[in-house]
């Protein structure tokens, strides 16, 4: 079963940048689908376990934007 897991997200201002952090989160082995809401500056990730939120994050990061 998937969990549903919520990451805060500084610096998304605008579509492009939620397409970027979505990009750097489903590249990310164990994240099946991202959604990210630059308004409320989340990313919601579904992943098999919680293993995987530091190696999102340091995608997150590497795209340019914080965590």
């Amino acid at each position: 079963m998937l969990k549903s897991i919520v990451i805060n997200v500084t610096g998304m201002s605008c579509c492009h940048c939620e397409a970027s952090v979505v990009k750097a989160c489903e590249s990310v082995d164990g994240v099946e689908s991202a959604k990210a809401n630059a308004k409320k500056g989340v990313v919601k990730i579904k992943a098999a376990n919680d293993s995987v939120v530091d190696s999102v994050k340091a995608a997150i990061k590497e795209a340019g934007f914080g965590c």
